[in-house]
């Protein structure tokens, strides 16, 4: 029971993504900014996020986001050493996500789930350590606009799989601003 009211749950999102922008065409450039929680890591704080993306539409309900993301870990501290600070890693991104319910101008409100594939790179001088791995995200945003204007929130979950097993993960918390090319 439970699995059949998650997926009608997710029809519906999708039916009013499909619904709220049939009428999407075009493409957008975007920047963003926001949090970024880091999830079960003993040597990250929350820290900062930002960066673009291109936004195109494939027509109905499809659109793709080629996109470059900057982040920080905050700064962290251990019990095994009491009073030290250690810098957070940073991170670039390049990806690509795939947009359920169009990547153009939209009047009114849309709901937008989203999954894409990043190349994540690593840089910590602390640990004199950088480098670059495959990963993932997924999420959920909701854009409000108005001719070319559109203003963006999103929640995003990323999945970067390290040598020797295991992950970092985080939740983005994003806002950002959108403009779209041939909007009336």
């Amino acid at each position: 029971m439970k699995g059949k009211k998650i997926a009608l749950i997710l029809a519906g999102i999708l039916l009013v993504s499909a619904a709220t922008s049939a009428h999407a065409t075009g493409w957008g450039v975007g920047g963003f900014g926001g949090v970024s929680i880091p999830i079960v890591q003993d040597d990250a704080a929350q820290g900062v996020v930002f960066g673009g993306h291109i936004r195109l539409s494939l027509g109905g309900i499809l659109g793709l986001e080629p996109n470059w993301t900057y982040f920080k870990n905050g700064d962290w501290t251990t019990s095994d050493a009491p009073g030290e600070t250690f810098p957070g890693s940073k991170f670039n991104s390049f990806g690509v996500n795939a947009i359920l319910g169009g990547a153009g101008p939209v009047t009114g409100f849309r709901f937008f789930p989203f999954a894409g594939f990043k190349f994540y790179n690593e840089k910590n001088d602390f640990r004199d350590f950088s480098g670059s791995h495959l990963g993932w995200n997924a999420g959920l945003g909701i854009e409000i606009g108005a001719g070319p204007i559109g203003i963006e929130g999103r929640a995003s979950g990323e999945l970067l799989p390290i040598d020797g097993g295991g992950s970092r993960k985080w939740v983005h918390i994003l806002g950002g601003l959108n403009y779209y090319f041939g909007a009336k």
